[in-house]
C-alpha cells in the first residue's frame, strides 16, 4: 500500500501506511477513515503525528501509550482524541488490539464548525482520553462504516452527505466527552494549571523555548509554574518543553521530507548547529543519524 501524496514536507495522517490494514481517503486525505491491528509491537508506529485533528477508536484489546508527557493505558471499549501536530508515542499492546482512526483536515474541521472551548481543551491535554461502553462504541462504528463507503461511492450531494455524517459522528463522541467530564472527579488546580501549561507548549514551542514566556502568558511565576509542573508530571517544566520538542523533532525527522535545516527553523532553533547539539545531548545521536538509523 502506498503512502499517500506528501504536502510541504509532511504526510497529513499516518506516516507508515504498511502498518495499516485498511485506510479510505477522500479529497486527499482530508477525512481519512483506517483499521490497524496490533499483531505484534513491530506492527504499529512507534510515533504517530497528524497535521489534521484525529480520533483513535480502540476497539479490541488494550493500548499503552503516551499523550502529551503522560502515559495512558486504554482497554477497549475506549477513544483517544489528538488534536493537530499532537504527537503520541506508542509504547505497547496486548496482541489482539485493534484501532480504527477517523482524520480529519483543520479545513474540514471549520466545515463542520466544530471546536472545543478553551475551558474544556486544558481538561483534554491532561485526560485525552475516555471509555466508551460497548452500545455507543457501536453506534460509532455505524457512523465510520456508512462513511467509509460513502467515500467509495460517486453519489448526489456525497460531500454533504459525509460532512454530516462526520459532524453527527463527532458532536455524538463530544457529547459522550462532555458526560465523561462531569461524571469524572474534577481537574485540581495543580492537573488544569499544568494542563494549560502543556497547551500552551505544545501550540508555541517552535517560538519559545524557555519558561518565563509561558509563566507570564499564564500570569504566574517561573518557579510557581515550575513546581506545579513537576508535581502533577513528575519533570521540570523545562524538562517537558524539551520533550515536546524532542517528540516533534522525531516525528518530523522520521515522517517527513523536511530537510534538518528545515526541520530546526521550523522549531524555533537559533540555527542547525544549536538544534543538532540539543537533539544530541537528549537522544545520543546526531538527527542526521537518528533519521537514517533510528536511536
Amino acid at each position: 500500500m502506498k503512502i499517500e501524496t506528501k504536502r510541504n514536507g509532511d504526510l497529513p495522517v499516518l506516516y507508515d501506511s504498511e502498518k495499516i490494514v485498511k485506510r479510505t481517503s477522500w479529497r486527499n486525505s482530508e477525512i481519512l477513515v483506517a483499521e490497524i491491528d496490533g499483531y505484534g509491537d513491530e506492527n504499529l508506529p512507534e510515533y504517530f503525528r497528524t497535521s489534521h485533528y484525529a480520533i483513535l477508536f480502540i476497539t479490541q484489546g488494550t493500548l499503552c501509550a503516551k499523550i502529551n508527557l503522560l502515559d495512558i493505558e486504554l482497554k477497549a471499549p475506549a477513544a483517544v482524541y489528538i488534536f493537530n501536530d499532537h504527537v503520541l508515542r506508542y509504547n505497547n499492546s496486548t496482541p489482539d488490539l485493534k484501532v480504527r482512526l477517523l482524520s480529519f483536515s483543520p479545513v474540514i474541521a471549520e466545515k463542520l464548525m466544530l471546536s472545543l472551548p478553551y475551558d474544556k481543551l486544558h481538561y483534554a491535554y491532561i485526560r485525552p482520553a475516555s471509555q466508551i461502553d460497548a452500545p455507543n462504541m457501536q453506534t460509532l462504528m455505524l457512523y465510520l462504516d456508512l462513511a467509509e463507503e460513502l467515500m467509495w461511492k460517486e453519489t448526489p450531494n456525497r460531500q454533504t452527505t459525509i460532512l454530516h455524517l462526520i459532524r453527527s459522528l463527532v458532536s455524538f463522541l463530544y457529547g459522550f466527552f462532555t458526560d465523561n467530564i462531569a461524571s469524572q472527579k474534577p481537574l485540581s488546580r495543580a492537573e488544569e494549571l499544568t494542563g494549560r501549561f502543556l497547551s500552551l507548549v505544545d501550540q508555541y514551542c517552535h517560538e519559545h523555548h524557555d519558561i518565563k514566556w509561558y509563566a507570564d502568558e499564564l500570569h504566574l511565576t517561573p518557579t510557581y509554574v515550575a513546581n506545579v509542573v513537576k508535581q502533577v508530571t513528575g519533570g521540570t517544566a523545562g524538562d517537558c518543553i524539551s520533550e515536546i520538542l524532542i517528540r516533534k523533532a522525531k516525528s518530523l525527522l522520521q515522517t517527513s521530507t523536511l530537510s534538518v535545516q528545515e526541520i530546526s527553523d521550523r522549531l524555533g532553533f537559533q540555527n542547525q548547529s544549536h538544534f543538532g547539539t540539543f537533539f544530541r545531548r537528549s537522544v545520543g545521536v546526531s538527527p542526521k543519524a537518528f533519521r537514517t538509523g533510528g536511536e
